[in-house]
């Protein structure tokens, strides 16, 4: 069943260690359950602009300062594929300054491997399990699957969660309060038609969504709609401000980080947007991506399309499997 929901990340509970209540499949009553929650992050090759080159990872930081329940372990997995070195910087804070356990998928497998990696120990006696969380994703999709690199470089893997590599993941990753968000596009939905009378009629049920609700037995959040990440770095009023200031600057400091008060940084990326009739270069932004030092101002939300589907995130529960 679905129901709309806001994308909500209540950090209030629960503890950092529980002991299990029993309600997970194969979780003794008596083992201690350590949280981690993981946040995956794709790459940017779609739309090859200044910018949105930034956009998952600076949407990402919206969850990492606060935005997720307390847990004892933080990871964020991104795919490694045309981020600059300065780019790639705000995931060495993350290390440093936030505890961020920072991994590279290089492959869908790798998806796969975390969600199945779940370590158990004895303490005082006690087995102690690492179990999931909350777990949010931050890249492009389509129906029916995440795509973590979606038109990545000739040469490049397709790195995609979709139901092959769901149904290659152990159902009992999970704590039993556990949720997914899903900040990719449609997610919450199965066919990819550009107009619909009714949520219904987009087949939520055989969505992705859904499948991961069902196989986790967990809350799933998702759109019906695309995504649209247009306000995570800057508010859209400041555009002509932001791009007129690194304009100017570019004039004594080309192919340095520049820094656009009050908030933004360009970072040089060689070859972004640079094409022969690209708007970038007559606008001044080509080879530079913008930067929000604080991260993404606010998270995705949906956009416009597909036509005649509901706004806002939708809350996947669990189905029980017909009889």
């Amino acid at each position: 069943m679905t129901t709309p929901g806001k994308p909500t990340h209540p950090n209030s509970q629960p503890s950092d260690s529980t002991p299990c209540d029993g309600a997970a499949t194969s979780c003794p009553s008596d083992a201690l359950i350590r949280r981690e929650n993981v946040i995956f992050v794709g790459s940017e090759s779609d739309y090859d602009s200044f910018w949105l080159k930034m956009m998952f990872i600076a949407a990402a930081y919206v969850l990492t300062c606060g935005g997720l329940r307390s847990a004892d372990k933080k990871t964020l997995a991104y795919v490694d594929i045309e981020y600059t070195r300065y780019e790639k910087l705000a995931f060495d804070y993350l290390k440093e300054k936030a505890g961020f356990n920072i991994i590279k998928l290089a492959s869908s497998s790798d998806i796969v491997k975390h969600i199945n990696t779940r370590p158990e120990s004895m303490e005082g006696g006690k087995k102690v399990k690492l179990l999931l969380q909350d777990v949010a994703f931050f890249s492009h999709g389509v129906p029916g699957a995440i795509k973590l690199n979606f038109r990545g470089p000739i040469g490049t893997p397709d790195i995609d969660f979709s139901k092959s590599e769901l149904s290659a993941t152990r159902k009992d990753a999970f704590v039993p309060d556990g949720r997914i968000y899903s900040y990719a596009c449609r997610t919450g939905v199965s066919k990819v038609w550009e107009s619909f009378s009714s949520d219904a009629e987009a087949g939520m049920e055989d969505s992705l969504a859904q499948m991961m609700a069902n196989h986790y037995k967990v809350e799933v959040h998702a759109f019906l709609r695309r995504s649209f990440y247009g306000g995570v770095l800057r508010e859209r009023s400041t555009s002509s401000a932001i791009a007129e200031a690194l304009k100017e600057a570019r004039k004594t400091q080309e192919g340095q980080v520049i820094d656009l008060p009050p908030e933004h940084q360009a970072l040089p990326h060689p070859g972004l947007a640079d094409g022969l009739f690209s708007g970038a270069v007559r606008e001044g932004t080509s080879e530079y991506a913008l930067w929000r030092k604080a991260g993404g101002i606010q998270l995705p939300g949906p956009g416009e399309s597909p036509k005649g589907l509901s706004a806002g995130m939708h809350v996947f529960t669990p189905q029980s499997s017909p009889s």
